[in-house]
């Protein structure tokens, strides 16, 4: 009895520590706040007035901030935004650029972690850096895009190496090709200043990429007739990119387009419309993408087949049931005799798709 006194007074005693060490924790990444609110969202997307302010630092000492205020006004010219470098003149977002010869940290966003931010600061470069913010009226954004420069061999002294100008020079080429103007856009949700430059002959391929996958995660309908001609481009890398484009932006008319894809000669062209029709199905149950993926499925290599069971576990639909069970059963043989690593990873998305129906593959 006195064993087992002391054993739930040892219970209580780790639960009464773990409730008191929760309600010290800070919040989580997850509990950043709304980003905008609806009002906030519709005055990103009115956005056409650009104030451009821009500061060069040295150390010590603040340097010539022209060239990197031209670079950074015509780059936002590029996307068609009225830009100006006088604050007195009316604007709609101040956007400002600060570049350092050596980069000072200043800290995670205020309303949680900025580990999960892609274009966050890195906290380890303290090399040359130009970071990149914006702000409205009502609003001040915490994001940010930094644009590195050439590296800095370490000195002893608290002074800039020789060349400082040169640094400066260096960031300034660096932010004409850099893709911040692109990346404000789609944080804006102006999806309208995007699609020019995806059609435009003169942007390179490395853009277009970084576009079509922008146009995705923005859910931009209206990208998908652009979307729908850039899968004939003859780069088979961006077809893939805006095949997986439509499925992310889930509009029930992507859905015909993608499946058109289905009869492509290219392996990688199928697997990427079937990754989009994975992210659609979900989203439209009655549509013919799950018939469609069951009637593809053996006339698939082994990669494709991978990613039809991957798509068709996304759903809810029971007609996937006994296609996948008869493979299961045909590959559970196989890996028997001869365990492939491409048979081990269809095996492995088939007890992934399958689990979601309360795992009755497992008695197979």
């Amino acid at each position: 009895m006195r064993r087992k006194r002391r054993v739930i007074g040892l219970v209580m005693y780790y639960f009464v520590g773990l409730m008191g060490a929760a309600l010290l924790l800070p919040p989580s990444a997850d509990a950043h706040r709304a980003l905008t609110s609806p009002k906030e969202k519709a005055q990103l997307k009115a956005i056409n007035r650009i104030y451009v302010e821009a500061l060069a630092l040295k150390n010590p000492g603040v340097a010539d901030a022209s060239p990197i205020a031209a670079t950074t006004v015509a780059r936002l010219h590029s996307l068609g935004y009225d830009v100006s470098l006088d604050p007195a003149e009316g604007h709609d977002v101040t956007v400002k650029v600060k570049c350092e010869h050596r980069k000072a940290w200043e800290g995670p966003v205020t309303s949680g972690g900025d580990a999960d931010q892609l274009d966050g600061a890195s906290r380890l470069w303290t090399g040359p850096a130009c970071q990149i913010t914006y702000r409205t009226d009502s609003y001040v954004s915490e994001w940010r895009r930094e644009v590195r420069g050439m590296t800095i061999e370490p000195v002893n002294t608290k002074e800039d190496p020789p060349g400082g100008d040169t640094i400066l020079t260096d960031l300034a080429a660096r932010l004409a090709e850099d893709p911040f103007p692109y990346l404000l856009a789609a944080e804006w949700g102006q999806s309208s200043r995007l699609l020019p430059v995806l059609d435009d002959h003169a942007t390179t391929a490395d853009q277009r990429a970084l576009i079509v996958t922008l146009l995705g995660n923005m859910f931009a309908v209206d990208a998908i007739p652009a979307l729908s001609r850039t899968l004939k481009a003859p780069d088979p890398a961006l077809v893939q990119q805006a095949a997986i484009a439509l499925g992310a932006i889930g509009h029930e008319a992507c859905i015909p387009i993608l499946l058109d894809q289905l009869a492509q000669d290219s392996p990688a062209v199928r697997r990427a419309a079937i990754r989009g029709l994975g992210r659609l199905a979900p989203l439209h149950p009655n549509s013919p993408i799950v018939p469609s993926l069951l009637a593809q499925l053996p006339r698939e290599p082994v990669a494709g087949q991978i990613e039809i069971v991957r798509a068709l576990g996304t759903t809810t639909d029971r007609r996937i049931l006994e296609p996948l069970r008869a493979l299961n059963r045909a590959m559970q043989e196989k890996i028997r005799s001869d365990s492939t690593p491409e048979w081990k990873d269809l095996t492995r998305a088939l007890g992934q798709s399958l689990d979601q129906f309360d795992g009755v593959h497992t008695e197979e």
